[in-house]
């Protein structure tokens, strides 16, 4: 089952969580015709983030907004998958770069 991206096809934030997916193996799917300013104020969308923000991540167990927070859930869902790294201190150089 695919977790559904919403957000353009051009979104700067959404291509953090789709090239992480990729590498990943985890397969997302980015909502077609996306109309920013139009569905992210429909009621569903807000339900799932009342900030009106994109990137929404939709998953089997409830909605995650916020473009960091979607890619380090996308790339934890692989089992020990080395883009967390191995250690403490690479833990931390991969946080210093995605707080970017």
């Amino acid at each position: 089952m695919a977790l559904i991206l919403h957000a353009g096809s051009t979104n700067k934030n959404a291509y953090k969580a789709l090239i992480a997916a990729e590498y990943s193996g985890v397969d997302v799917k980015l909502v077609e015709d996306f109309q920013m300013g139009v569905m992210n104020k429909s009621p569903g969308f807000v339900k799932m983030n009342p900030i009106g923000k994109v990137p929404v991540l939709e998953t089997p167990d409830g909605p995650l907004f916020e473009s960091n927070a979607i890619a380090c859930y996308v790339v934890r869902l692989k089992e020990n998958n080395p883009l967390l790294g191995s250690s403490l201190i690479e833990y931390g150089r991969v946080e210093q770069w995605i707080v970017l």
